[in-house]
């Protein structure tokens, strides 16, 4: 087996050897080859901060941020793989605060490790796994590991692994068998807090007393001296905005960019699609609304498409959530509800001949939701034929409703049997479970608080790698629901940018800043870190509220084209795209024609969340740059969607994003990276053509504006007083 050396400087360097060949092949097989190596571009860069972090600094916490459902797993193997071929020896792995998570965690790791258990321990030479829940396949129970077991293993060069719950008795337990470790020569720890904003961090009242489960993890990083110690999540709040007294605060800051293909915030919130589908109902247990019998029709009808899509079996699965309520009281009523609803429509289907009234009652539903929700290029493919018919009857057959709580264990069967599967529950299906095939989310819970951005982000199962069939995905959700996760995908996007100055050196973890205009939302629960409102520095205000008056807009528009033909040389701009194509164009303005633009254009700087006097005030006496979002004509009017409630007149997001998460195929950065000089307020103007869809607009066309300014916003802020 050929081993390569990696130098990072003179005096640390690493070495890939079999562990990582085993996990990096495995991954060739799962993700492509350029899906591997994403993973290990990922790895190798973590690593080496890693060492250079343990050589130089004595806090040995790091924080790892990817993605909701981005595939942080993937890049925990192969790190924990290249950990094990440089001398680590013992992972301890807090897989989740819930059995099921924990399952998860222990097959997981198991089976990617290869695992023996039972009598074949013995005679394996791969990493032993050990865990404190009910044994799980290629693992064994905690209690088969003593000390003079882990010497002869640690002696054979095979690594251990611990999955644990994340909660105070299992720890302590841990922790107890750890200490009869301490005397076995050459033990090399680390630990991986898997969402490790949940559940590990201090909550108590009084800080320096602590919660059992934080106590618990801190007598373990002190019976291991200072492991390193991995904190992992996609919702960072209250990782960042801890107490400086906490033992878990980071040192560093390490992100996991998703792979090609992923799908997430930025993709179903902030560009103009399809997807998010406004249900006003409010749903009870005990009677389906309207909304909800429309989203199971869709998903029969989306699950059908999907089977004459698929190439292969797998690809013929697809998955529903139905999350309307936290109380388990509750799923089992509406449980009842849905799959007395499937029933009716599989006896219908069964029954065609002898009560053709009932299956033509059932066929104008399916055909209505195929009709209105159905893309027209899908339609094209796929017409409403007796041939989707017949795909229809099959795909019903196979439909199957699951209870997701603790009462619903007789129901977990239909995991087994049904390849198309409803999922009903409350937390459990917000944090930690993927649903690989998931096509239709229902989703109308929401605290009436506003609850906190992380618990938030983490309910989005629908996040994850769907390219192949996006063009199915719905969200049934309220306004309120969708102008939330809206705001929070721009949230998201910014704090990356942030991470991403922590990583490169240009900004320290506690300086990091979290938006708070626009939304009732907290970044974290209070009890979990520090943090308050303040007015501070922010990127990028953007206009809101499209004009709607006709006048006004003929005459705003009629204003701004007479300022573009007043300067007599526009310069190219190419600063956000990837392959030098010509992007936009600008033109320095002295401060005198900018306020004069503020004070001509009717209501646009008159609404949230402009201030005309405000935005007077701070453009000064400086010149500034003023940038046209186009370069010609032809691609001047960008579409943009607005939300379709009783106003009418709120765009759901003015800045377009990169066009793919995929480096190699980005050709375009995203809206926010046009700016010309970042010292200074940058003006953007969008010639925006608003409308309900791409085929139904307001015929409102008109320019719009963003404003880059680098002070005097609303933010969260770490609260250090």
């Amino acid at each position: 087996m050929e081993q390569y050396k990696i130098d990072i400087t003179s005096s640390l360097s690493f070495t890939e050897g079999k562990n990582f060949d085993l996990i990096h092949k495995k991954h060739i097989d799962s993700y492509t080859l350029k899906g591997a190596n994403n993973i290990v571009n990922n790895v190798r860069s973590t690593y080496s901060k890693l060492l250079k972090q343990l050589a130089t600094n004595t806090n040995h916490n790091s924080l790892l941020v990817g993605k909701v459902q981005s595939g942080k797993t993937s890049n925990l193997e192969l790190l924990t793989a290249l950990a094990f071929d440089n001398g680590y020896n013992l992972l301890i792995i807090y897989g989740g605060y819930d059995t099921e998570l924990l399952r998860q965690c222990t097959e997981r790791f198991g089976s990617t490790f290869e695992s023996a258990s039972g009598e074949d321990i013995v005679e394996s030479d791969t990493p032993i796994v050990f865990t404190t829940n009910i044994v799980t396949k290629e693992s064994n129970p905690l209690a088969c590991l003593t000390a003079d077991f882990a010497k002869d293993l640690l002696c054979e060069q095979r690594p251990i692994i611990i999955t644990c719950l994340k909660n105070s008795r299992v720890l302590i337990k841990v922790n107890k068998l750890l200490r009869t470790l301490k005397d076995v020569p050459n033990i090399k720890p680390f630990i991986i807090d898997d969402e490790g904003d949940q559940a590990s961090l201090n909550t108590a009242k009084k800080k320096e007393k602590g919660t059992p489960t934080y106590n618990a993890i801190k007598a373990m990083k002190g019976i291991l001296e200072n492991p390193l110690y991995l904190s992992v999540t996609a919702t960072p709040q209250a990782n960042i905005f801890q107490e400086d007294i906490s033992a878990l605060i980071p040192a560093s800051v390490h992100l996991i960019q998703p792979g090609a293909g992923y799908n997430g915030a930025s993709v179903y919130h902030l560009s103009d699609n399809e997807i998010i589908q406004p249900t006003k109902e409010e749903q009870t247990s005990a009677t389906i609304s309207d909304s909800l019998r429309r989203a199971i029709y869709y998903f029969l009808v989306a699950s059908a498409i999907k089977q004459l899509k698929a190439i292969n079996k797998k690809e013929k699965l697809s998955d529903m959530i139905i999350h309307v309520d936290r109380r388990v009281s509750e799923h089992s009523e509406l449980y009842s509800c849905v799959n007395d609803l499937l029933k009716n429509i599989k006896t219908a289907f069964e029954n065609k001949e002898d009560d053709p009234d009932e299956y033509n009652f059932y066929i104008n539903k399916l055909t209505n939701c195929y009709t209105s929700l159905v893309s027209i290029e899908i339609q094209s493919q796929y017409p409403f034929d007796n041939n989707l018919l017949e795909e229809l009857a099959v795909c019903i057959r196979r439909t199957g409703v699951i209870l997701q709580n603790g009462l619903g264990k007789e129901t977990k069967e239909t995991e087994r049997t049904k390849w198309h599967k409803i999922y009903i529950g409350g937390d459990l299906l917000q944090r930690g479970l993927t649903f690989s095939n998931l096509v239709v989310s229902y989703f109308t819970r929401f605290a009436k608080s506003g609850g906190n951005m992380d618990t938030t982000l983490q309910r989005a199962r629908w996040f994850g790698y769907r390219n192949k069939y996006l063009d199915l995905c719905k969200i049934f959700t309220t306004d309120e629901i969708a102008k939330e996760f809206t705001v929070l995908a721009e949230v998201e996007d910014d704090l990356w940018e942030q991470f991403e100055d922590v990583e490169k050196g240009l900004l320290e973890i506690k300086d990091i800043i979290i938006q708070a205009e626009n939304t009732k939302q907290k970044p974290t629960a209070k009890n979990k870190a520090k943090f308050k409102k303040i007015s501070f520095r922010n990127r990028w205000v953007k206009q809101k509220f499209i004009v709607t008056n006709n006048d006004e807009i003929s005459a705003n528009n009629t204003y701004v084209e007479k300022l573009i033909t007043s300067v007599t040389h526009w310069a190219t701009t190419d600063v956000s795209s990837n392959n030098g194509v010509q992007t936009a164009q600008y033109a320095i303005f002295t401060a005198e024609q900018l306020k004069d633009l503020i004070q001509s254009i009717e209501t646009a700087f008159d609404r949230e969340p402009f201030n005309r006097a405000t935005i007077k005030d701070l453009v000064g006496s400086s010149d500034i740059p003023v940038i046209l979002m186009w370069t010609n004509d032809e691609n001047k009017t960008r579409y943009r969607s607005i939300y379709n409630d009783s106003a009418q007149d709120r765009i759901k997001a003015l800045h377009q994003g990169a066009n793919t998460t995929d480096i190699e195929k980005l050709t375009y950065y995203g809206d926010q990276k046009v700016i010309i000089d970042p010292d200074k307020i940058n003006i953007q103007i969008h010639y925006i053509s608003p409308g309900i869809s791409k085929n139904e607009r307001l015929g409102k066309d008109q320019y719009m504006f963003a404003i880059y300014m680098p002070k005097d916003k609303i933010y969260f802020v770490k609260d250090n007083d």
